[in-house]
């Protein structure tokens, strides 16, 4: 008889669209993170090869107005995201194309691979542009890219699409023309604010958004050698934060942008944050030990760290450095109050190697 109650109980809830927490209580709040994003890695030759076809084959018309390529997670059942809440790609700009105007409710950065003589132009601000450059788009702003000369760039985009999209809020808008007038003096946010301590007498402080379009790949990289004099985390080693010079704040509400140094024969210990994070590699080669699995990578690859998920850095060189460059959903977490930090500290704060990966073998096993 009690089952038969159970039965007509549920079955009317179920009508009624009414779920009993009873039932699925671990499933709806598990004891700790599960994430679905599993960590994966993207090697730069086959990047780069889909990247150049692409090139010759996809129009911008034909190509949404930019011609990108998304990084689609495997754990996230074929959705274009790296992470759930983050959208990270590689983007191909020929020579003398435009990128055209456009705005959208996304926050956006962007990490330059390679090329010579392109351009951003954000909000009327037109910065030239070279590798290791690092571009902050913030939300509703035009932007528009180009190439004045003869070879093709490469860039990384990191957007907040997913939690945009989950968050039904996303807006988009067209340019009424390519390429927006520009407003201001050439390379104006890198001369007036570039130097980072200081700030023209006359005006306040730039509160909701960093007053950089762009941060320049030579103060970044002078910032690392100067830090690797005096300091270093044992998680990241050389880890520096892109911030608003003003407040000191990440640059964007929803992403965060790290870049950082691996010294030759650096070794990190293992730790877990409730964030996620892209990695692109600037520059080196080397590993880093995620969940357990090893990930070798070299210049130009992507991996992902999913949420809550132990991970580790290795540069085995003796001699050479290695540059990572980072999207992380962090400030959001913080916002929240959600984000936690957790060290290894078993092993000597490193993990046991399971296996090194293979991304055929684990879909196949998927």
């Amino acid at each position: 008889m009690l089952d038969a109650d159970f039965e007509k109980l549920y079955g009317e809830m179920e009508r009624q669209h009414v779920k009993p927490l009873w039932t699925a209580e671990r499933a709806i709040v598990p004891a700790e993170p599960k994430p679905k994003a599993v960590p994966w890695l993207w090697k730069w030759n086959k990047l780069y090869d889909f990247a150049s076809r692409a090139g010759e084959l996809v129009t911008l018309d034909r190509g949404g107005d930019r011609r990108a390529m998304g990084l689609s997670n495997p754990g996230l059942g074929g959705a274009p995201y790296a992470t759930p809440t983050l959208w990270a790609a590689v983007q191909w700009l020929n020579p003398g194309e435009v990128a055209p105007a456009h705005r959208h409710s996304a926050q956006a950065v962007r990490f330059i691979i390679d090329g010579r003589d392109t351009y951003s132009t954000v909000q009327g601000d037109k910065v030239y542009l070279e590798r290791g450059d690092f571009v902050v788009n913030p939300p509703w702003c035009w932007h528009d890219h180009g190439s004045d000369g003869d070879t093709r760039a490469v860039w990384m985009d990191g957007l907040d699409i997913p939690l945009n999209n989950y968050l039904d809020a996303s807006f988009f808008d067209t340019g009424e023309t390519d390429v927006q007038q520009v407003t201001a003096v050439l390379d104006q946010s890198v001369l007036k604010y570039g130097t980072g301590q200081l700030r023209p007498a006359w005006e306040a402080p730039t509160q909701k958004y960093t007053p950089l379009s762009t941060y320049k790949w030579a103060a970044t990289e002078k910032a690392l050698n100067n830090l690797a004099k005096v300091d270093a985390s044992p998680f990241d080693d050389v880890a520096l934060e892109y911030t608003n010079p003003h407040t000191g704040k990440p640059v964007m509400d929803t992403i965060t942008a790290w870049v950082q140094m691996l010294r030759p024969g650096i070794h990190t210990k293992a730790h877990r944050q409730v964030n996620s994070a892209v990695y692109h590699v600037f520059e080196g080669r080397g590993a880093s030990v995620i969940g357990g699995v090893r990930f070798d990578w070299e210049q130009g690859d992507f991996f992902v760290i999913p949420s809550w998920t132990y991970h580790e850095h290795l540069n085995e060189s003796r001699s050479d450095r290695a540059i990572l460059f980072s999207v992380q959903d962090t400030p959001v977490l913080v916002a929240l109050g959600k984000y936690r930090e957790e060290a290894l500290a078993a092993n000597n704060g490193h993990q046991a190697v399971k296996e090194v990966f293979n991304g055929e073998k684990v879909l196949a096993h998927r």
